[in-house]
């Protein structure tokens, strides 16, 4: 079968995206891979077909002047949300819906697989009848599921008929905020033919299927209806590297890849640990320079290590809450002090102190209160014991759902491929 995989530069949707569609042409499909030039050296070297958007924006390189989003700079959460619908979900849909028409009738796929954000893609496969999927590298970012918190403040599950209400009502607000692209949607619509919507959100009705890359042990142990299929983390995990002898404590520091403002956490968190008698090893990215913070005496700074075989040889991991980044802390039982930058991160700080594998306090806190909950992680091990209990399970069953993802993706192409018999 035919798969037609599309998604976009934007921090850590393509990795999911390339590591599932290489899965499927390991079972034998063929697939397309369409995302931004930039991402074409990281496709290929899977052995993928790569295309590059034509129409649709499309990022020649992964810097801070390149990002659509440039979320970072707002704080308003009604103002996030627009700037994603005008950067990404809304704004061009009409050139990613043209794109996509274009690619669906060159390559006539059996499934269009696509980033949960770029709704033009759902408006072709609507026009051309063609089944569609979405993926989604992480936890689901819309207020669509009635089963977990509302996605955006960071909530534990409801604990009574107050907080239902409370989640109720915020689940609603957020829901509305969508509708700033709805006219944007709905013009894409009438210009294939297509009815007009009431909400946004009703687009993403269009999906067969919504493969969401995390684990369900993570994610509140949710049990989801269709059409939510768990992929778990969808992430490389080896298998654990040697665990090396040392005399001090070690802590790694780590924030996004991408660029979300961090020098100025990240050198407060060096601050806050220049005291204590630990090591500490600060990973960059490719968002900053080593040059960008400031020397510390028990701090060494480096653009890039390997963190699978940091991250055994640490007992503290503080970072932005990045969903692959604690989920790869997880996996080597390594407790997380998490600092949410925006994005999914507070969500995944919040499962994070639920599952009481770490702690999350805000990215402004002070150099004293930093230092104080890090101590308190070093100092407690019942966080490292939870670290490990739910690292050893999501590695338990992440074979087992990623299976049962692309078993469903299979199912839903092949009822394509039947129909179209």
């Amino acid at each position: 079968m035919r798969y037609l995989f599309t998604t976009f530069e934007g921090g850590g949707h393509v990795p999911p995206a390339i590591l599932m569609a290489s899965a499927l042409k390991a079972r034998g499909h063929e697939i397309l891979f369409v995302s931004d030039e930039v991402n074409r050296r990281a496709v290929e070297a899977t052995g993928l077909e790569f295309e590059p958007w034509r129409t649709a924006p499309n990022r020649l390189a992964a810097a801070q002047i390149d990002d659509p989003l440039q979320d970072w700079r707002r704080i308003w959460p009604p103002a996030i949300v627009r700037s994603v619908c005008d950067a990404v979900s809304t704004g061009p849909a009409a050139r990613y819906a043209s794109d996509t028409l274009r690619l669906i009738s060159a390559f006539a796929p059996d499934l269009v697989v696509s980033n949960e954000l770029l709704l033009g893609c759902l408006i072709a496969c609507d026009a051309t009848g063609t089944s569609a999927a979405l993926l989604t590298g992480n936890l689901w970012p819309y207020p669509t599921r009635m089963d977990q918190p509302p996605f955006g403040p960071g909530w534990a599950p409801p604990t009574g008929p107050s907080a239902d209400r409370a989640h109720r009502h915020t689940r609603a607000m957020i829901r509305s905020w969508f509708n700033a692209g709805r006219e944007q949607l709905n013009a894409v619509r009438a210009d294939h033919g297509l009815c007009p919507l009431n909400h946004t959100l009703d687009q993403l009705d269009s999906a067969r299927l919504i493969v969401l890359g995390a684990s369900r042990a993570f994610d509140y142990d949710a049990r989801p209806v269709a059409p939510y299929v768990y992929a778990g983390p969808l992430v490389d995990l080896p298998a654990p590297s040697e665990v090396l002898a040392r005399e001090r404590l070690r802590v790694l520091i780590s924030f996004s890849t991408t660029y979300q403002a961090q020098t100025a956490v990240m050198a407060r968190c060096m601050k806050a640990l220049a005291p204590l008698p630990i090591d500490v090893v600060v990973t960059t990215g490719p968002a900053l320079s080593p040059a960008d913070l400031p020397e510390s005496p028990n701090a060494k700074v480096v653009a890039w290590a390997d963190h699978d075989q940091l991250v055994p040889n640490c007992d503290l991991m503080i970072c932005h809450g990045g969903h692959g980044t604690l989920v790869r802390a997880l996996r080597h039982g390594v407790p997380v002090l998490c600092l949410p930058m925006g994005r999914d991160h507070p969500e995944n700080g919040r499962r994070l102190t639920h599952l009481g594998a770490g702690l999350m306090i805000s990215r402004h806190a002070s150099v004293h209160r930093i230092r104080r909950q890090a101590e308190r992680i070093l100092l407690d091990g019942a966080f490292k014991q939870a670290a490990r209990k739910i690292g050893i399970r999501i590695i338990r069953e992440q074979p087992i759902e990623r299976s049962n993802a692309l078993a469903a993706l299979e199912s839903v192409a092949g009822a394509q491929l039947a129909a179209a018999a």
